[in-house]
């Protein structure tokens, strides 16, 4: 008969000790993970407008592509290579929702930069809210707030900071009495009329007028002499591209109407103003456009030695063949767009896009590196750069060789 054995037991362990235990079970775990994905890349979406509006995909492409390449040969994010993966919006909402759902359920996406268009970002926002996806935009709508897309931000500034900049500027300026308004039928131009209006009344400039246009339409005669009928003093222009300043500069030279006019894209789409408005659109010295002021200069700045003077010459090498078509200033927006998503990636070693979004809330202003100046957010506030970063140029054509134009500097 074999002696009977007691059972095992195993050792009683203290509560300290069965801490210690599953702290390094846990830290095991991780190291796992970390040591499985490592190798992995990075999955960056970009959406863009490569047909629709092909120049401005191009443009925003650019400075996605020219910041994933360098941030590949300095090491990548958290040591991982970073792979683009780009869906075309076609310049348009439904598309625009049907690119990301591909992006997030085809190519893996962990975060997205673009688009451009405030609508479509606006209508992208409940998809990557659900994906707990982080986007960082370029698009101005006032709709576009934290609680309509949470882990979303903005490189340009809102078009409330623009209504405020512009009335500042004919009011202190300009020193006008009255104006009228123009602005397309997007989200960003919707939000415009109600800013405007409600901004110029508050400080008694008297509004004559005010129309609105479908984007990228090229005759706008009718709105134009309707609003030249009021006799305003200044025409205020509010759109998300070029070809619709073009072609209305087009038109008040068609009709001999020479007023002022203020503009949110003259400067920002010298090219395309150009191309749909001719050479001399700019020629006559009327038009005032808004620009940051990290792209200007005041006389006596020495070339070369901005920041942005910096990149247009790192630009220029980098894509040669492209440079005379590109919009510098949404490059450089693109391009300091995918370095937030580095900076705050690597600060939390997260993509949840909660996670990213909080940080970026509270540490906007410490991300180093940036070509568009200094940036700020709040829980309220996703659009990082402010009023006080816009200045106005009135000959936007006219660079000196580092892409910076000429502001007025007192």
């Amino acid at each position: 008969m074999k002696p009977s054995r007691a059972p095992h037991r195993a050792p009683v362990l203290s509560p300290a000790r069965r801490t210690l235990v599953a702290g390094l079970v846990a830290s095991a775990c991780c190291l796992s993970a970390l040591a499985q994905t490592a190798a992995e890349p990075v999955r960056l979406g970009a959406l863009v407008s490569m047909t629709g509006n092909p120049a401005n995909g191009l443009t925003s492409l650019a400075g996605y592509k020219m910041a994933v390449n360098e941030i590949n040969k300095s090491g990548g994010i958290l040591g991982r290579q970073v792979d683009l993966f780009v869906g075309d919006d076609a310049n348009d909402p439904t598309q625009a929702v049907t690119a990301v759902k591909r992006l997030i359920s085809k190519d893996k996406i962990q975060v997205l930069v673009g688009p451009m268009v405030s609508q479509a970002t606006l209508a992208i926002a409940p998809v990557l809210t659900e994906a707990r996806i982080a986007n960082i935009s370029v698009s101005g709508s006032s709709a576009i707030t934290p609680k309509v897309a949470p882990y979303h931000f903005s490189l340009f500034t809102s078009i409330e900071a623009v209504s405020e900049a512009m009335t500042d500027y004919i009011a202190n300026v300009l020193k006008v009495k009255s104006a009228a308004i123009i602005t397309d039928t997007g989200s960003q131009g919707k939000s415009a009329q109600e800013n405007l209006q409600r901004m110029l009344a508050a400080r008694g400039i008297k509004v004559t007028g005010t129309q609105q246009h479908e984007p990228h339409i090229t005759d706008m005669t009718s709105q134009v002499l309707s609003l030249r009928r009021g006799n305003p003093e200044v025409l205020l222009q509010v759109s998300s591209t070029g070809d619709d300043t073009g072609s209305i500069l087009k038109n008040l030279d068609e009709v001999g109407w020479k007023v002022k006019l203020v503009s949110n894209s003259a400067a920002l789409n010298v090219p395309m103003v150009m191309r749909t408005g001719g050479p001399d659109a700019f020629s006559n010295g009327l038009t005032a456009g808004q620009l940051l002021k990290a792209y200007t200069y005041c006389p006596g700045d020495a070339v070369g030695q901005t920041e942005f003077g910096k990149f247009v010459t790192k630009l220029k090498a980098a894509d040669s063949k492209n440079f005379a078509q590109l919009n510098q200033q949404v490059v450089s927006m693109a391009y300091d767009g995918v370095y937030i998503v580095k900076a705050a990636v690597e600060a939390t070693q997260s993509f949840d896009g909660p996670v990213l979004a909080a940080w970026i809330e509270k540490n906007a202003q410490a991300i180093k590196g940036r070509i568009n100046g200094p940036l700020s957010a709040s829980p309220a506030n996703h659009f990082l750069v402010g009023t006080d970063a816009i200045v106005f140029v009135t000959r936007p054509d006219k660079k000196r060789e580092d892409g910076l134009p000429e502001r007025s500097c007192l």
